[in-house]
């Protein structure tokens, strides 16, 4: 059969099957057939490119039972080939398959400026590999060529699920331990071999368009041995029970078995952390392995969410100043959500206690002070100018939404007695508003209640309220004039409306001889609007 290739991308992401839409004709790949089955075999090949890969094992798996006869021999070849694809780094995959209840595959880890201890992705794995690979012959030349013979008949998956692919991983992770444990007891040798690994993961990152900012500590090569050692724990257990489980139950369980030490355990649980990015399983991970590796990977999680939080209000709040992102992104990726993400770890980290020494206290302070600067320094300025050039025909929902966030982070920062950079906002803030409020309401129009209740709840945020008394007779008649509209009014609008009915209710009540008509007008289309009960009082 003939060889295919395997691009240096795809070597990247070895074992994860082509694309089959733009594979190689593989009909190509067969040896000549006679009586004409090769044009039978590129029907064949036309026919199951589109079909994904568990359809195409599930067919296999029949031809190999014998639901076909005629064509089962070539077809299963085909099929085979096609399974099978570009994929050629056999070893390197038995090896890595040590590493999958433990890889991330979550790529924004690449660009982040912060190293998370305990965290393994790809390229990470990977860079380890080809560092330990040629310390590791002859046997890893010896598996290769086995998988590589075998995968002529079969399907890596299955080759790669067998029992003996078991006893070829627990050979190369038995290699990698004695290569590990050389290099511990010489000093020179492992800072010349952590040094490769940086390289490598450096070429790893690259193509990722990352670059690298700190090399491979020293001790990462213990944490590499510690993992290695504890591999067998979970080798033989289901992988989604192993990802989607509860990674300290699991951890514990491991080592209840007596399977791995408790830094091994600990080492999985880390993993699992790092994939949820739950803070509330932290804590339970600290309680139950109080180890450095789970400490620091709690501090990491902490200050990736302070970047995370932090490159949100750079990216959406400021370079996009009329965006409401409360439109334009999920959930989660609010602003707001992310910092109760963010305080979150912060409680997380406060409550186990882990910033005890000047490092792990400047670190959580660093971040502290990074957001406060980007709240107080970067946005609030630039929401004051905005206020500032206020007009009738501003649109208000992004500027609004971005106050409520500066309001939220002060008032959770001083439920937390963390001291912040004072007041946001000026009275000069509070005055631009009214005026803009006063000159709006002048017009009379009934269709700028929606602005004039925004321009109401914005003056609240900023802690200056607007004064509506009885002599606001213009506000009166817009108001009076949306309620004789019947107007479904929204969540700004009914509390403007409240407070105006409220004030002329008062003063209709306060002055029984004479009240300004435009105060009477106004109480009647409150009370058949349905707003009687409020008008009368």
């Amino acid at each position: 059969m003939a060889k295919l290739r395997m691009s240096k991308e795809r070597q990247a992401v070895d074992g994860v099957p082509p694309n089959a839409a733009t594979a190689i004709p593989l009909h190509l790949a067969l040896p000549d057939l006679p009586g004409g089955q090769d044009k039978s075999l590129k029907r064949v090949s036309d026919v199951l490119a589109p079909l994904d890969h568990g359809q195409k094992l599930q067919l296999y798996k029949m031809i190999r039972d014998g639901y076909l006869e005629d064509m089962a021999e070539p077809v299963a070849q085909m099929l085979v080939t096609m399974l099978n694809g570009r994929r050629s780094e056999h070893a390197r995959r038995v090896w890595t398959g040590l590493f999958d209840a433990l890889i991330l595959r979550d790529d924004s880890l690449l660009t982040s400026g912060v190293r998370l201890a305990g965290a393994l992705h790809l390229a990470d794995v990977s860079a380890w590999w080809f560092a330990l690979a040629p310390r590791m012959e002859p046997l890893v030349g010896r598996v290769q060529e086995t998988v590589a013979r075998l995968a002529k008949d079969q399907p890596l998956n299955e080759i790669f699920a067998s029992a003996e692919a078991q006893s070829w991983a627990d050979a190369l992770r038995q290699r990698s331990l004695a290569v590990l444990a050389r290099l511990r007891s010489a000093p020179a040798e492992a800072t010349a071999f952590l040094s490769e690994v940086s390289g490598f993961r450096a070429q790893m990152l690259k193509r990722h368009g990352v670059r690298q900012r700190e090399g491979v500590a020293r001790a990462e090569l213990e944490r590499m041995e510690t993992i290695l050692l504890a591999a067998p724990a979970w080798a033989d257990q289901p992988l989604p029970s192993l990802l989607h489980g509860d990674p300290v139950r699991l951890a514990r369980e491991m080592v209840r078995r007596g399977d791995c030490t408790r830094e091994g355990a600990a080492m999985f649980a880390v993993a699992g952390l790092h994939r949820r990015d739950d803070a509330a399983l932290a804590i339970r991970l600290f309680e139950a392995f109080p180890v450095a590796v789970a400490k620091d990977a709690i501090i990491g999680r902490l200050l990736v969410a302070a970047e995370a939080l932090k490159a949100t209000l750079t990216g959406s709040f400021l370079s996009k100043p009329g965006l409401l992102v409360a439109d334009a992104v999920d959930d989660r990726d609010h602003p707001s959500a992310q910092l109760q993400h963010f305080l979150a770890w912060y409680d997380a980290v406060h409550a186990l206690e882990l910033d005890t020494t000047d490092r792990e206290r400047n670190m959580v302070h660093q971040a502290f002070r990074e957001l406060s600067n980007a709240v107080h320094e970067d946005l609030a300025p630039v929401l004051a100018r905005r206020i500032e050039a206020l007009t009738m025909h501003s649109v208000l929902d992004p500027l609004m939404e971005r106050v409520r966030f500066v309001n939220e982070f002060q008032a959770q920062l001083a439920r937390r007695g963390i001291v912040s950079s004072g007041k946001p906002w000026r009275a000069e803030d509070g005055n631009h508003v009214a005026t803009a409020f006063r000159r709006l309401s002048s017009t009379g129009a009934a269709e700028g209640l929606r602005m004039l209740g925004q321009l109401a709840d914005l003056a609240d945020m900023l802690s200056y309220p607007i004064e509506i008394t009885a002599l606001d007779i213009a506000l009166a008649g817009v108001i009076e004039a949306a309620l004789r509209q019947q107007k479904t009014f929204g969540a700004a609008e009914t509390r403007l409306i409240d407070r105006v009915i409220a004030v002329s209710s008062d003063e209709r009540k306060r002055c029984r001889w004479w009240v300004a008509p435009e105060v009477v007008t106004l109480l009647d289309a409150a009370e058949k609007s349905g707003i009687a009960g409020t008008a009368k009082k």
